[in-house]
């Protein structure tokens, strides 16, 4: 018969599991609950369904899923017996470049479930260029609006152009860079009257 230690142990790991691939049960009150990226910011939305006996409610923020931080706060009884009440909360300021995690605390009653969200966007940063040295494949990640445009040169050291682009859309920009020959390259890239320079080593 296995110890009761590790009976527990094993249990919790599971649903630890069972949270971070978003197949846990949800919270009986959440009725709706889903994250949005926005240029700049995340918003969380949700409804509940009940919650009368639910004192206070708390967004919880976290970057690796396992420890959360309090983030907002909402006063007050959560929900209503009788009918839906939405909520939201816009996150101004996510952790960037990074999959972020939001669950909700309600009150003594428990926490939604765990959800996460890709945020390619730069807050602090102006831009990164990545993996570099690359043997081809790389990203472009600008300080732009979500659905900026952006116009890109690629020269060799020798100032030679070898590659134009127009009319991407950022902020995150694919490149195929298979073609080129290896050797150290600049890029210059333009979107609305910002400009982003930079270089990069291809293998």
């Amino acid at each position: 018969m296995m110890p009761p230690l590790q009976s527990i142990s094993i249990l919790l790991f599971t649903l630890l599991g069972s949270v971070l691939n978003g197949t846990a049960q949800e919270h009986p009150f959440v009725h709706r609950y889903q994250l949005t990226e926005l240029s700049g910011a995340i918003i969380i939305e949700w409804a509940l369904s009940g919650g009368s006996t639910c004192d206070g409610q708390d967004v919880e923020r976290s970057t690796d899923g396992l420890t959360f931080t309090p983030v907002h706060r909402i006063f007050g009884i959560c929900g209503d017996p009788t009918v839906t009440i939405p909520f939201s909360w816009l996150d101004a300021s996510p952790p960037e470049f990074s999959t972020v995690y939001y669950r909700l605390k309600f009150g003594f009653d428990g926490y939604s479930s765990v959800k996460q969200i890709v945020y390619d966007q730069l807050e602090t940063s102006e831009q990164r260029f990545f993996p570099s040295p690359t043997l081809g494949d790389a990203t472009l990640l600008l300080n732009v609006s979500v659905g900026g445009q952006v116009d890109l040169a690629i020269h060799a050291m020798n100032g030679r152009q070898v590659m134009e682009m127009r009319n991407l859309i950022g902020p995150r920009i694919t490149l195929q860079l298979q073609g080129l020959q290896a050797g150290t390259y600049t890029y210059r890239a333009q979107s609305g009257d910002r400009s982003f320079t930079g270089r990069f080593v291809k293998l």
